[in-house]
């Protein structure tokens, strides 16, 4: 008998590039209030999906040339994981990325991450483009931007800044 394909219940995600799996799983659990989904291997993950509110993130480490054999990674895999692995080791990971997760009202995320003592970079905002925000930083320096939609701010009047 065939195996069942399995429906994938985020059809869509990111996954970010991390120094530490376990590490960064407690921090958004902890401080951002996602929930662990998976994670494997399960005594010391390399990978792992949080979900917040449907939406799902996966976190992962840069497997050794090693690991990478023994997960069936072929040479050209190995290659791009090489070249992966020498951008990582020139900067911090997260620099210049950006997610955007939507949370039903931004403005009561805030309060929660701020008792979970979680520092905002910027607090929430409405911008020109109807969204409401707020940015904060991961432990690997990715900015993750909680917005909820809002109507659209009126454009400056002529002769306004």
């Amino acid at each position: 008998m065939a195996a069942r394909k399995q429906k994938q219940r985020h059809p869509s995600f990111i996954q970010l590039t991390v120094a530490s799996v376990p590490r960064a799983i407690r921090f958004y659990e902890e401080r951002l209030g996602f929930q662990l989904a998976e994670r494997h291997p399960a005594d010391k993950p390399v990978w792992a999906s949080l979900v917040l509110e449907g939406q799902s993130v996966t976190l992962a480490e840069l497997p050794s040339l090693v690991e990478a054999r023994q997960f069936g990674m072929d040479q050209e895999e190995i290659e791009v994981l090489k070249q992966d692995a020498r951008a990582f080791a020139r900067g911090p990971l997260g620099v210049g990325a950006s997610v955007y997760v939507a949370v039903a009202d931004v403005d009561a995320f805030a309060r929660k991450l701020k008792k979970r003592r979680t520092k905002a970079l910027l607090a929430p905002k409405t911008q020109f483009y109807g969204l409401r925000e707020l940015q904060v930083a991961d432990l690997d320096g990715y900015r993750l931007v909680f917005y909820s939609p809002v109507e659209a701010p009126p454009p400056p009047a002529a002769g306004d800044g």
